[in-house]
């Protein structure tokens, strides 16, 4: 019952009070590391993350399969933006 309420005090707050958690987007950077590395999707994502991430995206861009290749390509172009940006 606790729970609830808390709830329903958290959803009663305008959309911009409510915090974000991280890595909540469905595409975010975080939450594919946290697929594909193991990570919490909250963790920041280090030199090292990045590099096995940019790894794992050149090797999708070379499968067979079209989505997964489409797949890797967004992911390549969302790492290399993050990587530039630090």
């Amino acid at each position: 019952m606790e729970e609830l309420n808390s709830l329903t005090e958290e959803y009663s707050k305008p959309l911009l009070e409510r915090q974000a958690k991280p890595g909540s987007r469905p595409g975010s950077l975080k939450r594919k590391a946290a697929q594909y590395l193991g990570k919490g999707a909250g963790d920041k994502l280090s030199k090292t993350d990045l590099k096995r991430l940019l790894a794992k995206a050149n090797k999708m861009k070379k499968s067979t399969k079209k989505a997964e290749r489409a797949r890797g390509n967004q992911l390549y172009r969302q790492v290399m933006f993050v990587y530039n940006m630090e």
